[in-house]
């Protein structure tokens, strides 16, 4: 089998990447020998010097709120259903990937009667068809729930995924 050494083209690119980047500052480079990363306090999302965002509060705010900064508030319910969906299907094929295991268990040979290994197949089988079932049931929600069509679209491509 034949092989090829690659390392000198590989040092002679990475210097050429080195010799490319431009240091962030000398001193602090210098000093950590490390990546550095430099704080700005300009607001990426607006140029005058208030606070861009406004922190989450349980509270209202009242009419004496800023009127440049905008309010964070929570996801719609439908989110909390789609994430819910996406995380019991991945239970689920976790829990199908054991049982797969477990019938290859069950049908080794043995001495034993197999009512542990039954056992087990039975309560992951169970288990796989609870968690379908929930993720069915918050499909239908999710389906059926209404709002502005934008929102609805977005729900349409959530489900697609």
């Amino acid at each position: 089998m034949a092989t090829r050494n690659r390392t000198l083209e590989f040092r002679k690119h990475r210097d050429t990447v080195k010799s490319l980047r431009t240091p962030l500052s000398s001193s602090a480079s210098a000093s950590s020998g490390g990546p550095v990363i430099e704080m700005v306090n300009t607001s990426l999302l607006r140029s005058n010097k208030r606070s861009s965002y406004a922190p989450l509060s349980t509270q209202d705010p009242g009419p004496s709120s800023s009127s440049d900064a905008f309010t964070v508030g929570l996801p719609p319910s439908w989110v909390d259903d789609s994430e819910e969906i996406a995380t019991n299907i991945q239970r689920a094929k976790v829990k199908m990937s054991e049982l797969t295991k477990a019938h290859a268990k069950a049908l080794m040979p043995s001495f034993g009667d197999g009512k542990d290994d039954q056992h087990q197949i039975e309560t992951l089988t169970r288990e796989i068809t609870a968690l379908l079932r929930k993720s069915e049931v918050r499909l239908k929600k999710l389906s059926a729930g209404r709002g502005s069509s934008e929102e609805s679209n977005v729900k349409k491509n959530v489900q697609v995924v």
